[in-house]
């Protein structure tokens, strides 16, 4: 069978776009990995010149001036950038712009095909490993002090951790791989049930994916995306029974939280710790990495404190030696880069998106406070799907 050229296309680069927002084959966090990930945006930014036009490439302009503005700023006041990470960012918008612009406003659904082929294949990897059995490795990243489950096999569709356990789909870890597969629900709000009526038996797939994430954060969001379908999708068709049903989901959900060990046990353990810490002290949970990212979204709250070392831990010197990882997305994006950029970015979700904004962004939010989204292309370019889809159409088939 013959595919048409413009749905291959739209189904590579939605794929890679995602391969780029946490695939652990596609990191860009090494120097060499930022110049290659930025030579193919340089790649695509020539085979799509036309988007540069000025007129008519106005909305990417207005994101490339404002962050470079922030930059300029971090410059001033900081008296250091990190030029290859500036030049990265701006690729990370850029690679946004071009990808999520080409595909329109099919972006959506060609996201939901992309991550329903991956919860089926990580289904199979998760069950491979449930029966004590590995997949072959394409690349080991090497176990680190903080993080004793990081060393993993990828086969780029997906990413085995050494216990096996949790399922990390494609992605550098299973509650990234919850958050994404959460986004995909979150493109649909307020359009599930019509989601369900095409694509059944992938929304089970998909859920199911979910669910072997064991994830706290994905768990929580699912159950606010639940929440909000009932009240939006069927309080007009079933009235007061929507209460009941909604008292009962609430049950359900708070019950699952009380007797599963890797959510309440979780939480309690992480404030517990955080509590105890010394001040200026970095854990890389999310309630620890919050408290510590608290001196530094005060000390420089508008335009933040640069994504370096060097002035992201300016009055903590030792951790500049140190592999970081970091367990609160939000709190980062806001020491690193400033309320004012949180805030522009907000700005275009509620602007563009005409689905439920205030719920899509609750979710995003939660979100972030699981995992360093906005470090990632898909993420940090979400604003780019809904102008790009002005009347949030819905479509079940791609273009032919």
């Amino acid at each position: 069978m013959n595919l048409p050229k413009k749905k291959i296309t739209v189904y590579l680069y939605t794929f890679l776009f995602a391969a780029m927002s946490g695939n652990p084959l596609f990191s860009i966090s090494g120097d060499t990995s930022k110049y290659i990930f930025i030579a193919f945006v340089l790649v695509l930014v020539a085979k799509h010149h036309t988007y540069f036009n000025l007129k008519k490439g106005i909305i990417y302009y207005r994101f490339f001036g404002f962050f470079a503005i922030i930059f300029l700023f971090q410059k001033l006041v900081l008296g250091f950038v990190s030029y290859p990470s500036v030049i990265a960012f701006m690729a990370r918008i850029t690679l946004g712009y071009i990808i999520i612009r080409y595909v329109g406003y099919n972006f959506k659904y060609a996201f939901f095909q992309i991550i329903f082929m991956v919860c089926l294949i990580s289904l199979f990897g998760f069950a491979w490993n449930a029966l004590g059995m590995n997949i072959p490795a394409v690349y080991v990243i090497e176990t680190t002090a903080q993080y004793s489950d990081n060393s993993s096999r990828n086969i780029i569709l997906f990413n085995q951790h050494a216990d096996g356990h949790r399922n990390s789909g494609m992605f550098w870890e299973p509650g990234a791989f919850a958050c994404y597969i959460c986004l995909t629900f979150l493109f649909y709000l307020g359009n599930i049930r019509t989601l369900l009526e095409h694509h059944k038996w992938k929304v089970i797939i998909i859920l199911l994916a979910l669910i072997t994430t064991y994830s706290t954060t994905g768990y929580i969001v699912l159950f606010i995306i639940g929440i909000a379908t009932i009240y939006i999708e069927y309080k007009k068709k079933y009235g007061a029974f929507v209460l009941p049903i909604l008292i009962t989901f609430g049950l359900i959900a708070y019950i699952t939280y009380e007797n599963t060990d890797f959510m309440k046990e979780k939480m309690d353990n992480q404030l517990a710790a955080a509590s105890k810490r010394d001040e200026g002290e970095f854990a890389p949970d999310r309630m620890s990495a919050l408290l510590f990212d608290l001196h530094y979204i005060g000390k420089h709250p508008l335009v933040g404190n640069g994504m370096h070392v060097i002035t992201r831990f300016a009055d903590h010197p030792a951790l500049q030696k140190e592999d970081l990882g970091h367990g609160n997305g939000f709190s980062d994006f806001l020491a690193s880069m400033g309320i004012l950029s949180f805030l522009f970015y907000l700005f275009y979700i509620f602007r563009y998106n005409k689905n439920h904004a205030a719920i899509f962004v609750i979710c995003i939010i939660f979100l972030l406070q699981g995992e360093p989204l906005l470090n990632y292309p898909l993420f940090l370019c979400l604003p780019f799907v809904f102008i790009y889809d002005e009347n949030n159409r819905r479509t079940v088939n791609l273009p032919q």
